[in-house]
């Protein structure tokens, strides 16, 4: 009536068994590991580069082009996507999509970007809004992956 449980040692075994490989094997493995380091801090590196800036996209098409201003100046870009026109507002605060024809809505609700890398986007309507440039002195240079 009482059978050994093989099932947790079977885990173990397989486990144990992923990490076997030659010396080439492992040091490929840590050079790859390495190697992607290397790029994520290279891509931030890019990323972080200039002025803070907003770039809108219809699909890969380059709409408009704004800095994020200090001031109180709130700018209105309209982006017409496939589904009809998006209102993406730019201030001081960030970047956030004021309206959107989509169903869902997500993209409005997502609130406001502001930092280097930060991504909007209205999937349906195929709209984007990437942010680059130095976040130096905005309250918003943190990423939080769980959080944003």
């Amino acid at each position: 009536m009482n059978k050994p449980d093989n099932h947790h040692k079977t885990n173990k075994a397989s486990f144990k068994h992923c990490l076997k490989g030659t010396v080439t094997d492992r040091l490929l493995l840590i050079l790859m590991l390495f190697a992607i380091g290397l790029l994520w801090f290279e891509i931030q590196k890019q990323l972080s580069h200039g002025l803070p800036t907003a770039y809108v996209y219809h699909q890969q098409r380059l709409l408009a082009e704004y800095p994020i201003p200090t001031d109180d100046t709130i700018i209105h870009v309209p982006a017409m996507g496939e589904l009809g026109e998006s209102d993406i507002e730019i201030s001081k605060k960030g970047v956030r999509f004021v309206s959107s024809p989509c169903t869902t809505h997500h993209c409005t609700l997502a609130g406001h970007k502001a930092y280097a890398g930060s991504v909007l986007a209205c999937v349906p309507n195929h709209i984007m809004v990437v942010v680059r440039g130095s976040s130096q002195g905005n309250e918003h240079t943190t990423f939080d992956a769980v959080a944003e």
